[in-house]
């Protein structure tokens, strides 16, 4: 029986991102630090989009060991932004919860 906390990652991508922003909206202000950080992810989600593409298209199967790099890229990236001025704001560190939150619902089998 699937888990039914985990989400298939085609829809998992669209909702992580909306999430994400939704998350730096929640105190009515977007920053520019938060923005970068909304980009970066934005970023490396598509690029996992993309490695997932050319692995189907070539017949691969290995998407679980794509998605666990790709997850580990998506976070490492996200903290090194938020990091970029020093230290990571209350908001900025929401956001990378909120991300890794979301990244778990992620179902790739």
């Amino acid at each position: 029986m699937p888990d039914r906390d985990k989400i298939p990652y085609e829809t998992s991508l669209s909702t992580l991102l909306l999430s994400v922003v939704r998350q730096a909206q929640a105190d009515g202000i977007i920053t520019t630090d938060e923005g970068e950080l909304i980009n970066r992810i934005q970023i490396d989600a598509r690029d996992f989009e993309a490695e997932i593409a050319s692995a189907k298209k070539e017949g691969k199967s290995s998407f679980k060991e794509i998605f666990h790099s790709a997850k580990e890229k998506i976070i490492k990236n996200a903290t090194e932004i938020a990091k970029k001025d020093g230290t990571i704001s209350e908001d900025e560190e929401a956001i990378l919860n909120r991300l890794i939150a979301e990244l778990d619902k992620v179902d790739i089998e």
